[in-house]
């Protein structure tokens, strides 16, 4: 029998195969080189199988046998179950009941090749929301349902690769369609007032998930908060009494000054990161860019600086971007910041990070966010990972 595939699975991309099951390995491959397409990657372990679907930019496929998958099948099994992943993952039953909410198919040919078939998982972006999003009451509705998520991604240190801060990242999964991308529903929530409201709904599920320091792998939990709510003097009680109500300790929190307002009172902001500071409570400002005006708000007590994107993305072709992101690294350093490369999507760009001096990097080369239920997998997958750039000298910028 012949099965036809529609052209988004692509052949540069072949699904990814974890089973040692020979029925299982021979369906899969009948599916896909019966019709001239390249054959299933073999993974060797769940593991394997999370680094490649949590990571990289682009989203895999992945057939899966659970009892294959070994003490990794908890975390592969929420990604599953996540409306949210970019992940598709089709499971391959075998002895026992259906498993609720995921695709699961027989180990046969057909059933794999239409399972395949069906249409990849959408990305939280832009494109998700088929019309604008301007009604501040379909964003009230959505708090009031509880449709807001929080997705993690993990933050490494370059010296060691380890994780010290988890970036709490809100989610907007409507129930009527696709994900809403944050860059829709964020500007909404700050011009029509419910930015706090956003933002309880926000930390009161990371503080609930990432309670215990072993659900945050014993890092610490940013949160992302607009100028207007910073600067409220009640933003401490507020956030403490949530931290209290979920048993979050409070020394594991960070927040991250959004770029979305521009700030016009320095003194007054310089106060709420002294009261901030005084409670222990440490804020880095997120998304800095090349030529950036808010550079002079380094002087301020901010505990470090997140270098956009798009900056770092500039960095191994760029003599121009080079040069931005070392000044800003000599003068973060210079008032004890920390600097975090965001968008380190791939080698070259962690070793260009590191060689900047950058002490951070939080990317797809470090992971795609995560559900709570799939960071332990992460983390594990992540310990039997090759170092990237790890023969690459760090400059010194002492200053």
């Amino acid at each position: 029998m012949a099965f036809r595939f529609p052209p988004n699975l692509d052949e540069a991309d072949p699904p990814l195969l974890l089973a040692d099951d020979p029925a299982i390995v021979s369906a899969a491959q009948a599916a896909m080189m019966g019709l001239g397409r390249l054959a299933p990657q073999r993974v060797a372990s769940g593991r394997e199988a999370l680094h490649h679907l949590l990571g990289g930019d682009r989203p895999r496929r992945l057939v899966c046998q659970p009892s294959a998958a070994g003490s990794s099948w908890p975390a592969l099994l929420a990604t599953a179950r996540d409306p949210l992943s970019s992940a598709g993952i089709v499971v391959v039953l075998e002895d026992g009941p259906p498993i609720a909410g995921i695709n699961a198919v027989l180990p046969r040919a057909a059933d794999l090749a239409a399972a395949l078939s069906l249409p990849e998982p959408v990305a939280m972006a832009s494109t998700a929301m088929p019309f604008p999003l301007t009604d501040p009451a379909e964003l009230a509705s959505g708090l009031a349902r509880g449709e807001f998520m929080v997705r993690y991604q993990p933050i490494l240190r370059v010296a060691d690769r380890r994780p010290v801060l988890l970036e709490g990242l809100a989610r907007w999964h409507r129930h009527t369609t696709t994900p809403v991308g944050p860059e829709l529903f964020i500007p909404l929530a700050e011009s029509s007032g419910q930015a706090r409201a956003l933002t309880e709904a926000v930390a009161c599920a990371a503080f609930r998930e990432m309670a215990t320091a072993p659900a945050r792998l014993g890092a610490s939990i940013s949160l992302n908060l607009p100028l207007a709510l910073l600067l409220e003097r009640d933003v401490l009680p507020w956030l403490r009494g949530m931290m209290a109500g979920q048993r979050f300790p409070a020394s594991a929190l960070i927040l991250e000054l959004t770029e979305t307002t521009p700030v016009r009172d320095r003194p007054a902001l310089r106060r709420a990161l002294r009261r901030l500071e005084a409670a222990g409570v440490p804020v880095l400002i997120d998304d800095m860019g090349l030529e950036d005006d808010r550079a002079a708000l380094m002087e301020l007590p901010f505990a470090g600086i997140k270098l956009d994107r798009h900056l770092v993305g500039a960095l191994p072709g760029s003599r121009r971007a080079r040069a931005e992101v070392e000044r800003l690294i000599r003068h973060a350093h210079r008032r004890r910041m920390t600097v975090t490369a965001e968008g380190v999507s791939d080698s070259r760009l962690w070793r260009a990070a590191a060689m900047a001096g950058a002490d951070h990097v939080q990317g797809y080369a470090v992971s795609r966010p995560l559900s709570a239920a799939a960071l332990a997998g992460w983390a594990s997958a992540w310990r039997g990972k090759r170092p990237h750039g790890s023969a690459v000298p760090r400059r010194s910028h002492s200053g």
